[in-house]
């Protein structure tokens, strides 16, 4: 019987963004690719300038069975990134 990793469903960071648009653009790729993600402090990262968000920039976040995938996708997209 196989047994059922719950950790596998956590959420982990995936990469840090200092603008929405190549966090955007990342989410975008990672959802046409079937993985599931999500941006944190999105709103709070629109109200400062860059690199002076108090909790720092956007993070895309991902299942941690889809992280390895998710960072071969952003990596092929050249992105700055932090």
């Amino acid at each position: 019987m196989l047994k059922y990793d719950k950790s596998d469903d956590e959420l982990v960071e995936c990469h840090e963004f200092a603008t929405d648009a190549e966090a955007h653009i990342a989410e975008a790729w990672l959802k046409q690719e079937g993985i599931d993600c999500y941006l944190f402090n999105e709103i709070f990262s629109s109200l400062y300038p860059v690199g002076v968000a108090p909790f720092g920039g956007i993070r895309l976040m991902v299942r941690k069975r889809d992280l390895e995938k998710a960072n071969d996708i952003i990596n092929q997209l050249n992105f700055s990134g932090q």
